[in-house]
């Protein structure tokens, strides 16, 4: 996150200008920039909005669908808990569905491949660890299935696109690679629609339709956090890619052997590192051999959906064989841009040795 040092011009900025929230100047600065940035990504003019949380943020896309109350909407098995609470917060059902056993997503092929979604009103696919889920598939299914879909991207800003009919959800939360603290970011190839969301983060006002609102508003406070952030953020990417470089080389003869990492599907934004071990047992000595060296490992996305106590009653609409796998075997590895080559080499050592034996 920028230093108070860094956030310093731009707070002085918030106090010239007078305005503390509703659309400020600051805001605006930022939601341009930011779409800019993904406008460069996709070679297209996408419109969007800048909301308090990405959680907000998909419950009001789904909003936007205006679906009958209690509508099932599909969700992975392997996502954190906001891609659900967001559906059980708009009044609909989340339903669980398996991903894919390579790239670790809900895909339409992985869908494809499953049956029992006949009542499926809406997806949600996840651009799981920040791999970018591929927009243009999903816009075509959604086309020939007449459901709407949106994609949680929250972590995946940067290397996650839009397309027709696609809308995307990006977090900005402090443990993202672009933060404004707390903060999430919709962007959408409908400028209508963006409009709409706008006027549904600031309770509704001005719209002609009755649709509620709320206050989902970005302040300046937090966009002057994201602007200082934007300041750093090509150097960090640039950190991040080149710990993920390393990484993935320092294992590269041991993958499809003793461990697998995800299938790649386009650029990766990734601020988490997941490696899958061959069994459940394995990673077992190996988070004990991490604890006893002083490391701190993560199992992310644990346990799975359905296996949560607040979703107890939520509708599995198939059984998730690869999500159930990738529960028991997956494990993250440090990854963040302040670790240094000694700090690497302790990492690498425990899971080599271990591999090895």
């Amino acid at each position: 996150m920028p230093t108070a040092d860094a956030l310093l011009p731009y707070l002085r900025q918030i106090d010239y200008n007078g305005q503390y929230t509703n659309f400020g100047q600051l805001q605006s600065k930022l939601l341009s920039k930011l779409l800019t940035i993904q406008s460069n990504l996709e070679a297209e003019q996408v419109s969007g909005v800048l909301t308090s949380s990405a959680t907000l943020g998909l419950e009001l896309v789904i909003s936007c669908f205006n679906l009958p109350p209690n509508s099932k909407i599909l969700v992975p098995a392997l996502t954190f808990v906001a891609t659900a609470t967001a559906v059980l917060r708009c009044g609909h059902v989340p339903v669980v569905a398996d991903v894919d056993p390579e790239n670790w997503m809900l895909t339409p092929d992985s869908l494809a491949k499953n049956r029992g979604h006949a009542d499926i009103r809406a997806v949600i696919p996840v651009a799981t660890f920040g791999m970018p889920q591929n927009a243009e598939s999903w816009s075509a299914w959604s086309r020939e299935n007449n459901i709407p879909v949106v994609i949680d991207a929250a972590s995946c800003f940067g290397a996650q696109k839009t397309a027709p009919g696609i809308s995307v959800v990006f977090s900005l939360h402090a443990t993202k690679v672009l933060s404004t603290g707390e903060g999430g970011l919709i962007v959408t190839r409908d400028k209508n629609l963006a409009e709409r969301l706008k006027a549904m983060t600031n309770f509704g006002i001005g719209l002609n339709q009755s649709t509620a609102g709320t206050n989902a508003k970005l302040s300046e406070y937090h966009a002057a956090v994201g602007l200082a952030h934007l300041d750093i953020w090509p150097s960090q990417v640039e950190k991040r890619n080149k710990l993920l470089k390393f990484y993935k080389e320092a294992l590269a003869p041991h993958i499809g052997n003793s461990i697998k990492l995800q299938e790649d599907t386009g650029l990766f934004a990734t601020c988490v590192f997941n490696i899958q071990l061959y069994n459940s047992d394995f990673r077992g000595r190996l988070e004990s051999a991490y604890e006893k060296s002083g490391i701190q490992t993560r199992r992310w996305y644990q346990p799975l959906l359905q296996h949560q106590p607040m979703f107890k009653d939520v509708i599995k609409a198939n059984e998730t064989p690869n999500a159930n796998l990738l529960s028991e075997t997956l494990i993250g590895l440090p990854f963040y841009i302040e670790l240094n080559q000694n700090e690497l080499g302790q990492v690498l050592r425990v899971l080599l040795s271990n591999i090895n034996n």
